[in-house]
């Protein structure tokens, strides 16, 4: 009989590795869905239900298919485009009052930026796209109630804690729409689509609710962005010669994802979410980049470089204003 720390590393380890391995093996355009969704799941769902799976990623699948809608209908208008996804952006920040209504405004905003950014400036299809998002979904949902079932989630009696909703001021739906919308507007016009998943932490940091919350959380997404690619890169190395092979890829990366999951489960609170952040960071560039011809080593020292210096913006726009303010 495992105890309760060892079915959370092993329901991590089999949810993630199964989908992400299922990604490569189906052939998806997209298989980047199968470590982004699942990984998610596993380390921010609370509610493992049906009921509870299937509303944490509704809003992501309205909000791709939202994205489609409008990108088809003002194909030939971006300025509009861009200017409709300031209003989502807008809406969405002015829902976040709490710490958790922050996190759940994650995925669905950085889907719709995915769209968007994807139906500009490549021809695969968008359509084909939503139903790629589907389907990852629905084995996300399914590979997970399965090692739920397996590996059952033991409550210890605790209580999730309450969080006082805080007001969403002016200004901080202005900082969210000149970081998040800044962003966008800069991918709309310069083809670097390479660039887009480094919008993960300019949303992170442009929804908190202080300066110091700020300046930390981009500090810690340095941290897990920029290292998750290094460890990347170390299974990239491992895989050198071995990548076609499927067993040693599964062999390899589920002793990665279980390495982190051990050491993100014996943590609590903000120290968990680092290393949750970091298990992110790592299985998106395998998942990405590593394919049975490209091992995908360039790409992935191309997008820590990317964070890095997306991070260093902000790092800058922060000690700008600091000084600002500090002079007033």
């Amino acid at each position: 009989m495992f105890n309760t720390k060892c079915n959370e590393v092993i329901r991590i380890t089999m949810t993630i590795t199964i989908c992400m391995v299922a990604g490569k093996v189906m052939g998806f355009a997209s298989p980047v869905y199968l470590a982004l969704y699942p990984t998610i799941a596993m380390t921010k769902c609370r509610d493992y239900s049906w009921s509870g799976l299937v509303g944490m990623f509704y809003p992501v699948l309205l909000a791709a298919s939202t994205a489609l809608l409008v990108c088809n209908v003002f194909a030939d208008h971006p300025f509009i485009i861009w200017t409709i996804s300031l209003l989502f952006f807008d809406f969405m920040r002015r829902r976040a009052v709490t710490p958790q209504a922050v996190g759940r405004m994650l995925m669905p905003t950085f889907n719709w930026i995915l769209v968007v950014i994807f139906s500009i400036h490549t021809t695969a299809s968008m359509p084909n796209r939503i139903h790629e998002i589907l389907l990852s979904m629905a084995i996300t949902i399914v590979v997970a109630k399965l090692f739920v079932a397996m590996f059952p989630v033991t409550s210890k009696g605790e209580k999730s804690p309450v969080f006082k909703p805080k007001e969403v001021t002016y200004l901080n739906r202005l900082v969210s729409l000149g970081l998040i919308g800044g962003g966008v507007a800069f991918l709309m016009i310069v083809d670097l689509i390479s660039a887009t998943f480094c919008l993960v932490p300019v949303i992170a940091a442009a929804t908190q609710f202080d300066r110091q919350s700020f300046i930390k959380t981009v500090n810690l997404r340095f941290v897990t962005q920029v290292g998750g690619c290094a460890v990347a890169s170390v299974f990239i190395a491992l895989m050198m010669g071995h990548q076609s092979v499927i067993s040693f890829y599964t062999l390899i990366l589920g002793s990665i994802i279980f390495l982190i999951s051990k050491w993100m489960c014996a943590e609590k609170g903000s120290n968990r979410d680092v290393h949750a952040d970091a298990l992110l960071a790592t299985m998106l560039p395998i998942q990405l980049y590593v394919g049975n011809v490209n091992l995908g080593m360039n790409s992935t020292f191309l997008r820590a470089f990317e964070l890095a210096c997306t991070l260093a913006i902000l790092f800058f726009l922060y000690h700008l204003t600091n000084r600002v303010t500090d002079h007033e």
